[in-house]
């Protein structure tokens, strides 16, 4: 199982809050991690939070971050309230976090790399309704990527839930390799 996190929802602009944040972790614990909703596509509570961010209607920022450092940044923030305006409104733990995947892969060490990623998931993280197939159609070898006809087809679904540190993990290196234009992947969703 991996570190521990807990959703904060901070009052104040996002871009104002991330620098707080750097600056407090900077001091703190430069390694610490920490996401926000809107930067990793984490599910907010409600699609009424969604708008109001999406909009600029209330400053909020939600943002998940390790629980070593929960209290010190609480006590950071209220330090500094008068000056900086921020004002938590909720501190809530996480108990796990899911998303689920779709995957349409055309080359076969692409779709070797991605079967490497699901099937080998952090401790603590599970792959739920996984419905894999691979086709391998030999008479359209020699076609180009994005011909109609492909020699390799490798098609996934599922989900991925559990650690939430292994979850995200997980999420991020598809999205932060070549896959990620081959795989759509949901919100993740958190469970509090």
């Amino acid at each position: 199982m991996g570190r521990k996190f807990s959703e904060i929802v901070i009052e104040g602009p996002f871009m104002m809050v991330k620098g707080f944040l750097l600056g407090f972790l900077a001091c703190k614990k430069p390694e610490g991690k920490y996401f926000f909703h809107r930067k990793e596509n984490i599910r907010r509570e409600t699609l009424k939070e969604f708008v109001k961010e999406l909009f600029e209607l209330e400053n909020y920022v939600h943002l998940c971050l390790e629980d070593e450092l929960i209290e010190p940044f609480k006590q950071a923030v209220d330090l500094y309230t008068k000056k900086t305006g921020y004002v938590i409104k909720s501190i809530k733990p996480i108990k796990g976090a899911a998303f689920s995947f779709a995957a349409e892969i055309f080359e076969k060490d692409m779709g070797s790399s991605f079967k490497q990623i699901v099937e080998h998931l952090p401790e603590g993280v599970s792959l739920k309704n996984y419905t894999p197939s691979e086709i391998i159609e030999k008479d359209a070898k020699g076609f180009e990527s994005y011909a109609p006809l492909h020699e390799y087809i490798f098609r996934a679904k599922g989900e991925i839930e559990g650690d939430f540190e292994g979850v995200i993990d997980t999420y991020m290196k598809i999205k932060r390799s070549d896959l990620n234009n081959f795989v759509i992947c949901s919100e993740i969703k958190l469970e509090m």
